[in-house]
């Protein structure tokens, strides 16, 4: 199978909404009249960002979840999508599966993929996302990492800590501890992260800042911090996640808490709002089904330095007090710092 059968077979769809789709050199779409696009990428390789055991069709899945997050977290519309493939070779069956999962999931929110590329290399799959976002007044009406003010609440979509959670124990990492277990639920938070692409749209107007949890809970918080020129407090108890059996064993909180607060792939919406919408938020997340909370105040910046690098971020514990967390480890993923999966 040639190169261009191979796009033909399992990569070609009509592209009603494009001006010029797939098959010239290059594909021509245009945002929506009074719209922008907002634009991101993502890279998944092998080994890096997936377990070589993970299956096609969920990898497919994956990496169109992974690049939805973030226009989800711009509360950015998906409209159109572009894919890079690198295979280390021609595999019918794995082609398949993977594709089926591809579209399975860009189907879901309506998008289309417009074009791409192919070739021979280790494992990759690189997707870039294109999503409208409404303009006025040559604004664009996005969501930021900037606008938390003091005095705003600090909400996140769904759990933490599960998907690095289950990570940790597919690989049987000791540092998890002895007996460490992953529920089939976790395992899925890590290998098929689901996009918040509805809440990202209905946060328009009401979140004063957003960013999508897939470096941390601490790392992203702390960009927020940092770009918006604010502190933040989060209570620990306030934070939802499923490890509660594993925070009560003396051999295992520690990392558990580690996990809850630093390891990614949760690819939850970290956002802040006003406490005037607070009811709105919360029945949101209700209407939407998904277990979100308030979990933290935005506070006026004020310099400090901490063990952790965290000068803008506070963790409370039980008694209101400040936690130490540095000991949890490092402060969230980074592509030149961290580990291989």
């Amino acid at each position: 199978m040639t190169e261009f059968e191979l796009i033909k077979r399992y990569f070609s769809r009509p592209a009603p909404s494009a001006l010029i789709g797939n098959g010239d050199d290059c594909a021509v779409v245009a945002p929506r009249a009074g719209h922008a696009f907002a634009i991101t990428t993502d890279t998944l390789i092998e080994g890096r960002h997936f377990l070589p055991t993970l299956d096609p069709y969920t990898l497919g899945r994956r990496a169109v979840a992974v690049n939805l997050s973030d226009l989800a977290a711009m509360g950015a519309e998906p409209r159109f999508a572009t894919l890079s493939l690198a295979l280390p070779d021609i595999d019918e069956s794995w082609l398949n599966q993977f594709s089926l999962g591809l579209w399975s999931a860009l189907d879901e929110h309506g998008v289309e993929l417009i074009g791409g590329n192919t070739t021979r290399a280790a494992l990759s799959v690189s997707l870039t996302a294109l999503g409208d976002v409404p303009v006025v007044n040559g604004q664009a009406q996005t969501l930021l990492r900037s606008g938390a003010q003091a005095g705003d609440e600090l909400w996140v979509s769904g759990p933490m800590g599960e998907a690095g959670w289950a990570l940790y124990c597919l690989l049987n990492d000791p540092r998890a501890g002895e007996g460490a277990s992953a529920t089939a639920r976790q395992i899925a938070c890590y290998e098929a992260p689901q996009a918040r692409v509805a809440l990202g749209l209905a946060l328009r107007g009401v979140a004063t800042s957003c960013i999508d949890v897939s470096d941390g809970l601490l790392s992203e918080a702390t960009h927020i911090a940092n770009a918006s020129d604010v502190n933040i407090a989060i209570e620990f108890a306030a934070i939802p996640h499923g490890l509660s059996h594993w925070l009560e064993s003396s051999a295992h909180a520690t990392f558990a808490k580690h996990c809850i607060l630093t390891t990614g792939d949760a690819y939850e919406l970290l956002f802040t709002a006003k406490p005037g919408d607070h009811a709105w938020v919360a029945q949101t997340l209700r209407r939407l089904g998904l277990s979100g909370a308030q979990i933290g105040l935005v506070g006026p910046r004020q310099a400090k330095k901490t063990k952790s690098g965290h000068d803008s971020v506070t963790v409370l514990g039980a008694k209101s007090e400040a936690m130490d967390i540095a000991v949890f480890g490092s402060a969230g993923w980074d592509h030149f710092g961290g580990a291989s999966v």
